[in-house]
């Protein structure tokens, strides 16, 4: 597998030392939207054979782009990437044997089409190539958006002469930090004017975009963004801002105007063209992402590159993981290697517990090394229920340790469970060591698996499910479970010891604003602003989060009076007067 770390700001230089002195005009190189958009795609990176690859999330579809050559100094001094590095087949066939490890068909994005030749030859009839028309980048000529010459722009030179007419007195700033408080402000205009004209559709893809915004203006100077605003009379109708994504071409990131003003977003666009560095010869306005209007209005400056990207995907993307019997078979195989249980538990639990739904497997070379199951389970919390996973069987062939397989798994399942409506996992660690481990993965010893509250074998589901929701906090046993918890007793016979003592068990919260709506319903007195941080498996946790009259708002902007939590604190504060438990676990 390749070992990818998460982008941090503090990888810029690295990162750049590869975008910026090639040839690719991708939007998506662009080193604010990297870190502005992380909290979304959970990107990773790797450097592999002197080619800079990048590892996310489509979706719930693990994705990887098109790996980017490292630059070679020419004898002239300048640096620049050889034609013949553009693409590496052993770099593709590295980051398709990741995927596959990773349990998900190999797929590619953002393929330029100069690549397409070198994998069609290279990998003949393996991959689907599609052309993404939506998220082809718009491409002008800087001179063309400062001029607006000929014809065919004519009605872009009115609306400025008009914008112009209208407000003889307006003024262009360059965007600098504190402006920002009145760059929010403006976005709230015009968001609250976007989603009145769009209807509740489009309040959830405005408030990723918020989430990417505030995040680029938090990191503002980390990052070398460079903007541009209009002003009239004194307030703030049009901003603007972006950064480089190569030597040549400068990244357009967001535009915003009050559309009371006629033109105002005319007059952003020529202003701020002005204003780029002249080094750049090239500004990418990025997508369209299907927006018919944004379409037509990027198409009526007339680009003069379209840059279309494709997508690459396998044409059989499930011959490695349909055979489900034989990946059955394995994961068995290594819960018998690593926790050495008798064969009648093991089939037990392979046969009423495990379903292949449930699993997350690592494959390598055609066989699988290293599983967990993410049973489901109900939580009651204060009489409601919940939709929680318990971690079951994680488990790494020994010789597959210290690779970063464990990391890797973990964090595959839990960005999964957060996909799949699941508020919060637990987990009961096989080893007493494993719980600095499992902390790092983002669990707190918040949640006690107790000794049963009555002898199974001598009362039905019944009376045993009138016990258990007597709790306060407790996973919640099915009857079906229930059921299976009975026959590993019977299988057990004079074997069976019911547990005596508390054991530690762990619990991490998988999607924090669900479990801070839940803590604000039964907290409704309370008034507190939490900030998430450094949650690197599920990075949309990290935000504010404002606890007010029973109910939480997450947002990025900034509050200094928050409280900082770790996801690991974070449980911890949200059952330090519950008393969660659990019982009856199958380990």
């Amino acid at each position: 597998m390749i070992k990818f770390k998460d982008v941090t700001v503090a990888d810029k230089a690295l990162i750049q030392s590869f975008t910026l002195w090639g040839e690719r005009q991708n939007c998506d190189l662009s080193f604010a939207n990297l870190i502005s958009w992380r909290f979304l795609y959970n990107t990773q990176f790797a450097v592999v054979n002197d080619y800079l690859v990048f590892r996310f999330y489509a979706g719930r579809h693990l994705a990887y782009m098109a790996p980017v050559a490292r630059p070679k100094q020419r004898p002239d001094g300048t640096m620049r990437v050889e034609p013949c590095d553009e693409c590496s087949a052993e770099v593709i066939r590295a980051m398709h044997d990741d995927a596959i490890a990773m349990g998900h068909p190999f797929l590619m994005l953002g393929v330029c089409n100069y690549m397409r030749d070198v994998i069609e030859t290279h990998f003949p009839d393996v991959f689907d190539i599609k052309t993404e028309r939506d998220y082809s980048d718009y491409i002008y000529e800087r001179d063309k958006l400062v001029n607006l010459s000929g014809k065919k722009l004519q009605s872009k030179r009115n609306h400025i002469n008009k914008f112009k007419s209208l407000y003889p007195d307006y003024e262009y700033r360059e965007l600098t930090p504190e402006l920002i408080p009145q760059c929010l402000e403006l976005e709230r205009q015009w968001r609250s004017a976007a989603v009145g004209d769009g209807g509740d559709g489009q309040e959830d893809d405005l408030s990723e975009e918020l989430r990417s915004m505030t995040r680029a203006f938090n990191r503002w100077s980390e990052l070398g963004l460079f903007g541009g605003s209009i002003f009239v009379g004194g307030r703030m109708v049009a901003f603007t801002y972006g950064c480089p994504i190569n030597h040549n071409t400068f990244d357009v990131c967001v535009e915003k105007a009050d559309v009371n003003y006629e033109g105002a977003f005319s007059i952003i666009n020529q202003e701020f063209a002005k204003h780029i560095p002249e080094q750049y010869f090239y500004i990418n306005r990025e997508e369209d992402l299907g927006d018919e209007g944004l379409r037509k209005a990027k198409l009526s400056y007339r680009p003069d590159i379209l840059l279309e990207k494709n997508s690459v995907m396998e044409k059989r993307p499930l011959a490695d993981f349909e055979d489900q019997e034989r990946i059955l078979r394995e994961t068995k195989d290594i819960w018998r290697t690593v926790f050495g249980d008798p064969e009648d538990f093991v089939e037990l639990y392979f046969s009423k517990v495990y379903r292949s739904e449930y699993n997350v497997c690592c494959q390598l070379g055609g066989r699988v090394v290293a599983a967990l199951q993410t049973l489901p389970y109900r939580m009651l919390y204060r009489g409601r229920e919940i939709n929680t996973a318990y971690m079951s069987g994680v488990s790494v062939l020994p010789e597959f340790r210290r690779q970063d397989i464990g990391n890797n798994l973990m964090k595959q399942a839990h960005f999964r469970l957060y996909h799949s409506d699941v508020v919060f996992a637990s987990l009961i660690p096989a080893e007493p060591w494993l719980y600095e481990w499992y902390g790092k993965c983002g669990y707190a010893r918040i949640i006690k698996c107790t000794p049963p509250p009555v002898d199974a074998l001598a009362v039905d589901f019944d009376e045993f499910d009138r016990v258990q929701r007597s709790r306060n906090c407790v996973l919640l046993h099915d009857e079906a479970g229930f059921e299976v918890i009975r026959e590993d007793i019977r299988l057990a016979g004079k074997d069976y010891v019911p547990q005596s003592g508390n054991i530690d068990g762990m619990l991490r919260v998988v999607n924090a604003r669900k479990a801070l709506r839940l803590y604000a319903e039964t907290h409704a007195d309370e008034h507190l602003s939490i900030r998430v941080d450094g949650d690197a498996d599920i990075p949309m946790n990290n935000a504010y989060y404002i606890i007010s009259g029973g109910k939480v708002r997450q947002t990025d902007e900034p509050d200094p009076s928050a409280v900082k939590m770790s996801i690991n604190g974070l449980a911890e504060f949200i059952f330090k007067d519950e008393n969660a438990e659990m019982n009856f676990m199958l380990n």
